[in-house]
Parts: C-alpha cells; structure tokens; sequence
C-alpha cells in the first residue's frame, strides 16, 4: 500500500524494523511503474512495461478450503490490534487504536468491524494483523467486506505482507484491495475506483512496485458485501473482486520477483485516514467524518484454501 518516500526517509531516519512496519507511499507518480502499451485497456488499467502476465480468464481450479474465520468472537490466537500514533506511516491523520477493532452484528452476521471516528481535531481507526499467528504460502485468499463510503478521505484496505524476518520490501507486500485513492477523488469515482498492488526488492533504495487500478462498474460501496480475492502460486498472482479479474502479476522464477513471493505471507486489514494514498494530510479537508461521526468496514468472513 505504500510506496517509499525516500526524501522522508532520509530527512528523519525512518527505519523499517521489519515487515510489521508499513512503508510510505510516494506522491512522484514517476517511482510507480505503469505501462500504457495495451491499447485495450482503460487509462486507470496500469502495468508494469517488463511484465509478461496474461489478464485473460484462467481455467477454474477446485479448491479446498483449509480456514474459516467467521469472526463470532475476536480471536486473538489469530488476529492481534495494532496501535499506532498518528503519522506513523504515509502522514495518515488517524490513530490506531484497539477500540475502534471490535466484534459485533451487521443484521444477522457476526463480523468485524473497524471503525474510523473524528473527535474534535482528531481522528481514531482500527486495524489488525495475523503476523506470526495465521500465515500461509500458495493457494487463495478471500474476505467478504462491506465498505464505508469513502469520499474523500477514508482508506479502506485488505492487503498482505511476508511472514519472515526480513525488512519491508524484501519481505515482499500484496496490496488485494485499496479504495480511496486520490486519483479517484479527482474522477469522481471513489466509490468504483480500486487499486491493486505488489511491493518489492532487496531494500529500500531499491524497491520496486508494480500497480493496476481498475473502475469497476458498480459501486463497491454500495452498502452490500463484496468478496476480495487472492490467488497465489509459484508463477502467478491472480486478485480478483466478486470473481471480476483485476490483474493478474507474474512471479514466476524468470520475473526477478521470485524470492520475494516465495514465503509464507499474513494478512492485514485495516481503514487508514488521510494520508499520501488519498493524497489529504489536511484534516480540514477530511469530508468522509465529520466531528462525533463514525464510519465502519465490516468483514463477514475470511477464507483461506489450497
């Protein structure tokens, strides 16, 4: 999610401890790789110009399902709540604390709910992790999730990063869902406009992304559960929403990616605010909360497959 801003790096000695540390997203469009070299595809359709993956439909694979999390219960065997002050990583305005991570109902489902709320001239979120608790290699990943409105401000993501020890982007990072992105805000799309990703490299100075960015045709946040996916073997990445192709990166043993998708990877979810990703570290101009207002991302349920 979250590209490197070296200059802050090297203005304030940042330093990734490790992989439980999110990096900073840069404003330079020119840092992100993007290719406009298929003519069939939209402007927001980004790719790397050196990745050979096919975005066509893949044969349908049988898959058996390993884990469910259900969330009838904050299990903490799985998940644990990040706290964070705010800043703490791509200038986001909110806190992250464990109150705003709880359990609870959404009509007759038992789910997970962060929270995003605006007291004063301060904002508080939730996010959790499964680093260490719950991780796996190869096979597919989804979630049901019911999105706020994210307007301008609000940063809903559901995303994964390398289970080892090594620093972030060594450790390899797959970005599955992110709304919010201010190229959005500027279309008017907010609410279609999803980003997809994956980080890597041998350090920071040398981190590399490549990004697709899709409009979908219906709104995302339209008050119903969608299912965010991730398809994962040796050669590919295949992430999709509600079985919609959105891109499909190559990692095969020939991409120069390999090694940094070769390892067991836990999963995160979390609603960021403002920040470098929305492009809005002013909380005056924070339109998706108000002071006193509250604002939810519900996850139904996760699944894990191989």
């Amino acid at each position: 999610m979250k590209t490197v801003f070296l200059f802050l790096l090297l203005c304030f000695g940042v330093s990734l401890q490790s992989c439980s540390k999110e990096p900073v997203k840069p404003d330079n469009t020119e840092e992100e790789i993007n290719d406009e070299s298929n003519a069939n595809e939209s402007e927001d359709e980004q790719q790397h110009p050196e990745d050979d993956s096919s975005d066509g439909d893949e044969p349908s694979k049988q898959w058996n399902l390993i884990f469910t999390e259900d969330f009838d219960t904050f299990d903490d065997l799985i998940w644990t709540k990040e706290t964070h002050e705010a800043g703490w990583v791509n200038n986001e305005l909110q806190e992250y604390i464990e109150a705003c991570v709880s359990v609870g109902k959404d009509g007759d489902k038992s789910v997970l709910i962060l929270t995003a709320k605006k007291e004063g001239d301060k904002f508080y979120s939730g996010r959790v992790n499964s680093k260490g608790k719950k991780s796996f290699q190869y096979g597919k990943v989804e979630a049901s999730i019911k999105l706020p409105k994210t307007a301008n401000g609000l940063w809903p993501a559901f995303w994964m990063m390398g289970d080892n020890d090594r620093q972030w982007p060594a450790c390899g990072e797959i970005d599955i869902m992110e709304m919010g992105e201010k190229a959005g805000i500027a279309n008017n799309t907010t609410e279609t406009y999803i980003n997809t990703a994956i980080h890597y490299g041998p350090n920071v100075e040398g981190h590399e992304q490549i990004f697709q960015t899709k409009t979908m045709e219906k709104s995302l946040q339209d008050g119903n559960y969608h299912v965010y996916s991730l398809e994962w073997n040796e050669n590919e990445l295949i992430v999709k929403v509600d079985d919609i192709l959105i891109k499909t990166f190559n990692i095969g043993p020939d991409s120069g990616r390999f090694e940094y998708f070769n390892d067991k990877f836990y999963l995160l979810l979390n609603l960021a605010v403002g920040g470098d990703f929305p492009g809005i570290t002013d909380p005056a101009q924070i339109t998706a909360l108000k002071d006193g207002e509250k604002a939810q991302m519900f996850i139904d349920w996760v699944k894990i497959y191989n």
